[in-house]
């Protein structure tokens, strides 16, 4: 009889044990399922409804439209294309080049005259900044933007305060 009574206690340990991970699983979904229905609730409450949509359409139709800004088009200087710089960068692991065309915006015509003048020592300039260059240097946003910087205090210099508004990339190109 002891017997009967160990086996019966050992049927009911092993349902129990199998019991256990079934229910386990369930919560496990019920959790899941419950997260997923409260995202998508999120997600689509969020949204404007419709009418939102047809109001604020309503106000921008009800706006006057505006007129494009043409102020900055009586400042613009004369551009100088300079012919195009291919430069090795200074990457030590790797052989990396740099191919760049650059626009200069100038004050006037007498600018210009000095640009042509002096474009030697111009490009020598730029060539040296670009080819003291590693890729990881110039290859961001950020990077490009303190170049053209650099550019410009170096032609500036060149030049003479007041006569170079603003250097363009018209061709960047890293390989």
């Amino acid at each position: 009889m002891a017997d009967e009574k160990k086996k019966s206690e050992d049927v009911e340990l092993e349902e129990g044990a199998r019991k256990k991970p079934v229910l386990l699983f369930i919560i496990i979904g019920v959790i899941v399922l419950a997260a997923a229905g409260g995202g998508a609730y999120f997600f689509l409450s969020s949204s404007p409804s419709e009418e939102e949509l047809a109001k604020e359409i309503e106000k921008e139709a009800q706006k006057e439209p505006r007129k494009p800004d043409t102020s900055w088009s009586q400042d613009i200087g004369v551009v100088k294309e300079l012919p195009p710089f291919v430069v090795n960068l200074a990457d030590p692991q790797a052989r990396h080049f740099l191919k760049a065309s650059i626009s200069l915006e100038l004050k006037d015509d007498e600018s210009a005259e000095l640009v042509d003048k002096l474009m030697p020592r111009i490009r020598n300039d730029i060539l040296m900044l670009f080819s003291s260059q590693t890729m990881e240097d110039i290859i961001s946003q950020e990077g490009k933007v303190r170049l053209r910087d650099e550019i410009i205090a170096r032609v500036s210099h060149i030049l003479g305060p007041g006569r170079l508004k603003n250097v363009y990339f018209t061709q960047f190109v890293v390989q």
